[in-house]
Parts: structure tokens; C-alpha cells; sequence
């Protein structure tokens, strides 16, 4: 099976795992809630590396038999220290941009929105409506934000999200917006942040976007992740995300969990232990 994508089935749905790209980072990059004397031994603990956090950026495609779905889109050409694979990626598993009908995009950082645009400044899925929500949209496209960010940031959304606007639906709470699958609410990581639920005959797929972004957070998810906007925020999210996810024997999936970004959670001590996938 390819490294670059992992197919698999839930229900009636064909979906696959798509990795755009990867980065390692510092351990310090995971939390600064502890010393990070604490941090390595935990990581060591638990069997993940003690010197470096693997970052993925994996994407989800999810084909339902009459639509075409694709939850976030990747860097694409937006991050020069990542070229975006998942174009050359989706065509590897037998599908091209135009076959897309619906994006999802669970908020607007550029890791999930870049793919939307190639170096030409065009739509890469030219048929597919785009799905957000409506506080996530406010927050990215309000110019009081954009005059925070860096200018390359800036110029960026000004320059992307008018391309997107006139196929874009906006929604407010929970919505179901094709049969089975609803884009829920999930604050903190961003204004408007979202994550997408896929339930089919009892069972539940939960893409947890930028909720959850390493294991060591669902043993501990009160640490703060440095990169929230919210911190307060994401870690009641992350609580409430991973304890129903738990209750319900839910399959999970994180853009930045390690590849295929896959598994399962169980109770442990005042958290919750992660259980990989395999790829």
C-alpha cells in the first residue's frame, strides 16, 4: 500500500487518506504547559519520539457512490518549505480536482486552504461548492484580521478568498449537509473552527481537524497547543470531542496526527490513550 495514501471503507463510503506533505518539529512546538523535562519523558513513555514532533498534513476524500468530498485541501503551492502533494497524490489514486463536488473546509489556515488555488492563482477543483462555516468565514475574510498577520498572509486570503466566495455555502451549528455527514461546530483552534462527522448505520467517523493535533494531548488535553488561538477554548473541545468519540466507539481521524492519522481512543488515568491505525 502507498506511504502517500491509505484507502479504506466505512459503511458504503470508498475513502482514503491523502498526505499532502510533512514536517518535523521541536518538541517544544507541542506545548509550553509543562517543563520540557516532563515532555520528553512523557513522549518516551508513551513511544513516540523524545526530539522531534512529526507533523503530517493528511487530507480526507470521501466518496459516497453520487458525491465527491474532500474535507480541507491542503498547502498546496502556498508554503514554499512544503510542496503540497495531494493533487499529484489524488491522481494517484484514480481521482482528478474536476471529479470533486463538495470541500469542506473545516476553518481557513493556509495548511487547509492553500490547495484550493495553483501557482496561476486558479481554482484546482473548478466544479466543487465550498462548505464553511459562517464564523470561520467572518473571522478569515474580516480585514482586522488580515491587518495582524504577516503580509504574505494577508495578501494571500486577499487574494484567495474572493475566488471561493461566489461558490461557497456558509452555515451556522450542526448541519448535515449530505446524508450522513455534518460539520459540527468545534472552537477554540479558530474562530468558526470545525470538524466533520460521518454516521452511517451506528457507526461514527469523527475528523477532528486542528482539535486534536498529537496523542500526547489526548492523554493530556489540558496542555495548551501553542498554536490555538483559544486556548481555554480547545482544550474544553478537545474534552468534550474525545470523550464522546470514546462513548461511542467513534473511529478518529487528525489532519496532523502521524500518518494515515487514524484510530481509536480509550479511557486512561484523566485522559485518553490513542490507538493507532496501521498504514
Amino acid at each position: 500500500m502507498s506511504r502517500e495514501r491509505f484507502p479504506f471503507r466505512f459503511g458504503s463510503y470508498a475513502c482514503q487518506v491523502i498526505i499532502d506533505g510533512r514536517e518535523m518539529r521541536p518538541v517544544s512546538s507541542l506545548t509550553s504547559s509543562v517543563s520540557q523535562q516532563v515532555l520528553v519523558e512523557q513522549l518516551s513513555q508513551y513511544g513516540y519520539s523524545p526530539t522531534e514532533v512529526v507533523v503530517d498534513f493528511n487530507v480526507l476524500s470521501l466518496d459516497t457512490g453520487r458525491n465527491l468530498v474532500l474535507v480541507d485541501a491542503g498547502w498546496g503551492c502556498s508554503n514554499p518549505k512544503i510542496q503540497g502533494r495531494l493533487v499529484s497524490n489524488l491522481h494517484e489514486a484514480g481521482y482528478k480536482p474536476e471529479d470533486f463536488d463538495t470541500i469542506v473546509l473545516t476553518h481557513g489556515d493556509r495548511d487547509h486552504l492553500g490547495g484550493l488555488v495553483n501557482a496561476e492563482g486558479k481554482p484546482v477543483f473548478p466544479y466543487a461548492y465550498y462548505l464553511m462555516s459562517q464564523a470561520a468565514w467572518d473571522w478569515y475574510s474580516a480585514e482586522t484580521t488580515l491587518a495582524r498577520l504577516p503580509a504574505e498572509f494577508g495578501d494571500f486570503y486577499r487574494k484567495v478568498l474572493p475566488l471561493i466566495q461566489e461558490r461557497l455555502r456558509l452555515v451556522s451549528g450542526e448541519t448535515e449537509f449530505l446524508p450522513g455527514l455534518s460539520l459540527l461546530p468545534a472552537p477554540g483552534h479558530r474562530p468558526g473552527h470545525s470538524v466533520v462527522r460521518l454516521s452511517l448505520g451506528g457507526k461514527h467517523l469523527l475528523h477532528l481537524a486542528d482539535a486534536v493535533s498529537h496523542p500526547l494531548l489526548m492523554l493530556h488535553p489540558e496542555w495548551y497547543w501553542p498554536f490555538d488561538s483559544d486556548a481555554d477554548q480547545a482544550t474544553e473541545t478537545r474534552k468534550q470531542l474525545l470523550g464522546w468519540a470514546c462513548e461511542n466507539q467513534a473511529m478518529l481521524f487528525g489532519s496532523h496526527l502521524a500518518y494515515p492519522g487514524l484510530g481509536t481512543v480509550k479511557s486512561h488515568e484523566a485522559g485518553w490513550l490513542w490507538g493507532p491505525v496501521e498504514a
